[in-house]
């Protein structure tokens, strides 16, 4: 309920006082959430599945000839906590007095239609991915597409989100990598962290260099759309130098282990998809050699953080403007600026001065009155009268 109380009438001025009711600030629409100061991440989810023999004999009851193939399931997190400055993508120097209009233009929505235009983290996702296929596939041709900005058939998924070959966004789906050799080489946590870190490093600098910044104190007529600047030097003594550089957001990758299974097949025998802690369902015969070769899976919940953080490229510039260290003007117009401004200076001290000297006068009137002298605080002139 609203406060109504009933105004009353200020017998000092003869208005009468007039209550608005109190309204809740979210009465009218929804508060908004608040604003979160954590980090804001980004999950990319990968499997890797390795295929191990189990040991044995056959013929003695042993699991020879059968084979475990062991998934796991990890989940790499790049998480924004910062920014930093990037490249130098222009310099500029303005004399005293000087005026230039700059164009900023970017390269990328020149080249590229409406609708194959992505937002720099898009872009940057597509690269790792493409990357990671080239890697395991040894085929550059989604690498090759991503860089000729056409849209990749597999970019979208059936599992509610983006799915972007072997990393997904919010969605289901990835691939598998067979393999033979050591099981803790192969899926450790370190390694998997290792491996993504240095294909995010190379997906961020093609995302550099695809969506570079061009800034010039030129435009061609053939452009569509820029952006104009005007930049003024209103000094008379200094130069300015100006230094744009790109704006790079500053993420930290850590990798976890969301998830451990296994299946073993072993002649006509094939077990369901288990967990480690389900070792338990699978037949006796072959319940040691798989244990023997889980104990090198890493553990659901492992985490590994990288040391070093990953600068990722925004379409953000920042201009820095720098004074410089000399005078541009003659020795004669140099002085005289300075004359100039010793005198405003001194203009300014004795306003200053008479600020302070009214201040002192007000408190020895009013220390006048609180002594009850009512004098006028001005001396009447003394008028001399001559003989």
């Amino acid at each position: 309920m609203a406060d109504t109380t009933t105004p009353q009438l200020d017998p000092t001025d003869g208005t009468t006082p007039i209550a608005l009711p109190k309204q809740d600030v979210c009465c009218q629409v929804p508060c908004d959430p608040p604003w979160q100061t954590k980090p804001a991440c980004i999950t990319f989810t990968e499997t890797r599945t390795i295929v191990v023999n189990l040991g044995g004999d056959a013929a003695a009851g042993g699991a020879r000839g059968g084979f475990v193939s062991v998934t796991v399931t990890y989940a790499h997190m790049l998480c924004l906590v910062g920014k930093q400055h990037g490249g130098l993508v222009y310099t500029l120097t303005l004399l005293p007095g000087e005026k230039m209009t700059l164009y900023q233009s970017d390269r990328y929505r020149r080249t590229t239609t409406d609708t194959e235009r992505f937002s720099v983290q898009t872009t940057f996702s597509q690269f790792v991915s493409s990357l990671h296929q080239q890697q395991n596939s040894q085929s550059a041709s989604s690498l090759v597409q991503v860089l000729n900005n056409q849209t990749q058939s597999a970019s979208a998924s059936g599992g509610g989100g983006i799915n972007l070959g072997i990393f997904s966004i919010g969605g289901g789906g990835g691939e598998s990598s067979s393999s033979s050799s050591s099981v803790g080489v192969d899926l450790s946590a370190q390694s998997a962290s290792e491996q993504f870190f240095s294909l995010a490093q190379q997906a961020s600098q093609y995302t550099d260099l695809q969506r570079s910044v061009t800034v010039s104190s030129y435009e061609d007529s053939e452009t569509v759309s820029t952006t104009q600047r005007t930049l003024v030097n209103n000094n008379r003594c200094y130069a300015v130098n100006y230094f744009v550089r790109k704006v790079m957001d500053v993420y930290t990758a850590t990798t976890k282990v969301t998830a451990v299974t296994f299946q073993v097949t072993a002649g006509n025998y094939v077990s369901p998809v288990l967990t480690p802690a389900q070792i338990g369902q699978v037949r006796a015969q072959y319940r040691n050699a798989v244990q023997a070769i889980l104990q090198g899976v890493p553990k659901v919940g492992e985490v590994t953080q990288q040391p070093t953080t990953l600068p990722v490229p925004t379409d953000g510039v920042v201009y820095d403007p720098e004074l410089s260290h000399c005078c541009a003007q003659d020795p004669a117009l140099e002085q005289e600026q300075m004359i100039k401004l010793e005198r405003e200076q001194a203009e300014a001290q004795r306003i200053g001065l008479q600020i302070q000297l009214m201040a002192l006068e007000v408190q020895r009137r009013q220390a006048l009155l609180a002594a009850g002298t009512l004098s006028p605080f001005e001396p009447e002139p003394v008028m001399i009268e001559g003989p």
